[in-house]
């Protein structure tokens, strides 16, 4: 008879281009109580040439996350992968992430997640909590869970910055019940 800890999924942690280990470690290791999942850390893995649009000078989620499709040993894990790079979906000028539930991938760029984006003098104590934010929603996203209307539930979408600085590091009762019915 199988194990059920067989049967979980894992959630890997991918740094994409030069991103510092230091966040990516500190991600990978708070991601795993959240979700209750062991994380492991792939060896980093170099921005896809062919993710990169020219004429935008961006990167297109699109393809990353086929690259990172690839990565998977199973069906049943979730990647996640963390870069510097600016990152676009044809609909939209900017992104900070994208996840794909059908491929269980997800990417989340630090680009906008940086004061320095908005014209502010540099602040690396808003950048974690900001990374670890949008990867929960990101891997809440790949586990089958639908935004929250709740602005203070780590899974609300958010479209500025201050969305992300309001709310909290946790998920709502609400989200919280669906996360542990599907996981």
């Amino acid at each position: 008879m199988k194990s059920i800890g067989l049967l979980k999924s894992k959630i890997v942690v991918v740094p994409l281009g030069e991103v510092d280990f230091m966040l990516v470690n500190r991600l990978a290791t708070d991601l795993g109580p959240v979700f209750n999942r062991s994380v492991d850390i792939l060896k980093g893995m170099k921005m896809p040439s062919e993710a990169h649009n020219v004429v935008r000078n961006q990167y297109y989620c699109m393809v990353i996350l086929s690259k990172l499709e690839r990565l998977k040993a199973n069906s049943r894990e979730k990647v996640l992968a963390v870069c510097e790079e600016d990152l676009y979906l044809p609909e939209e000028n900017n992104v900070l992430g994208y996840a794909d539930m059908l491929s269980g991938t997800a990417v989340i760029s630090l680009y906008e997640i940086r004061q320095e984006f908005y014209g502010l003098p540099e602040d690396d104590s808003k950048i974690y909590p900001r990374l670890f934010k949008e990867a929960t929603h990101r891997i809440a996203h790949l586990f089958d869970i639908a935004d929250c209307r709740n602005p203070k539930c780590v899974n609300y979408f958010s479209q500025m910055m201050p969305d992300i600085d309001n709310k909290t590091e946790k998920f709502c009762d609400i989200c919280k019940r669906q996360l542990v019915g599907s996981v």
